[in-house]
């Protein structure tokens, strides 16, 4: 006779996993707070693109009718992001536009520069930013909901809403380390070889610079061992003290020696996803001197 489903996971053995499975979904999915983490996030993403492709989607630029569509809709949508109007739908819009971008202009159109990987990122954290409470703060849609308020006589609604968005945006930057460390856990690469063959290209050409070899071998499987590391520990607040500001200083070396675009500042605002939204607030609120002047009972 078959045992219970409910029966096996009440045994004593079983329960130490159905808690850590509760926590983890109540991390996940149920965990609310601040929304200004978001809101930065949504402020920086559509800098971001304006950032990378601006310049290229200018109206003289390519006046075919799919070009102009394209370039209207990225500024449209963009700009919606930017000043936070019906947030949520523009981060959407956004996203989708990113993806069109990456996907069909440039794998199937053959717009090479846009099938990078920065511009994937930057498709999917706007995306995964549609599912956070990124248009309750710093935004147009918190002042439209604020005069709302006021006119009715309620207080405004709460700077607050489901995070799920920011976990789902923190596995997709675990998952980017990983698969970036684990390509790079080969023989080419972990002796130096790789590292040497990018430095000739980008700087030395034919001349091969003295002790070049063993700094290869050396940085290489730093680099490794740092992007597993960032992968398993930034998720954890006991190990994520350790590594912020190694990971900072890695993307920065990359964005100034190597031709990554967008990546590294991307990567650098979806940090803020780490961190507990209420501890991001809490730091808002001391810069501006809203905690000094609540303890001293200024209004």
């Amino acid at each position: 006779m078959p045992v219970p489903t409910d029966a096996i996971s009440d045994r004593p053995g079983w329960r130490p996993m159905r808690a850590m499975a509760a926590r983890f979904v109540d991390w996940a999915v149920g965990t609310e707070g601040s929304s200004r983490s978001s809101a930065l996030v949504r402020i920086g993403l559509a800098m971001l693109f304006w950032s990378r492709w601006a310049g290229e989607l200018l109206l003289y630029r390519d006046q075919s009718p799919i070009g102009l569509f394209l370039a209207v809709n990225f500024f449209v949508a963009t700009a919606l992001l930017f000043v936070g109007y019906h947030s949520r739908i523009a981060a959407l819009w956004t996203g989708s536009v990113g993806l069109a971008m990456y996907y069909y202009f440039g794998h199937q159109l053959g717009r090479e520069p846009w099938t990078h990987h920065h511009a994937y990122l930057l498709a999917i954290a706007a995306l995964l930013v549609a599912l956070t409470p990124c248009g309750r703060s710093y935004s147009l849609d918190r002042y439209l909901a604020v005069i709302r308020a006021e006119r009715s006589g309620h207080p405004p609604p709460a700077e607050r809403g489901n995070l799920w968005g920011l976990r789902l945006i923190v596995m997709q930057l675990s998952v980017l380390y990983f698969f970036a460390a684990f390509d790079k856990t080969t023989y080419a690469f972990l002796s130096g070889a790789r590292i040497e063959q990018i430095f000739l290209w980008y700087y030395a050409g034919s001349d091969y610079p003295a002790g070049l070899a063993w700094l290869a071998t050396i940085v290489s499987p730093a680099v490794v061992a740092l992007e597993y590391c960032l992968a398993f520990g930034l998720p954890f607040r006991r190990t994520r003290r350790y590594l912020v500001l190694p990971g900072l200083v890695f993307h920065a070396i990359i964005y100034v020696t190597l031709p990554v675009y967008t990546f590294s500042a991307t990567m650098a605002l979806l940090y803020l996803a780490y961190f507990d939204a209420d501890a991001v607030d809490k730091v808002i609120a001391r810069l501006q001197g809203i905690g000094l002047a609540a303890r001293e009972g200024i209004s």
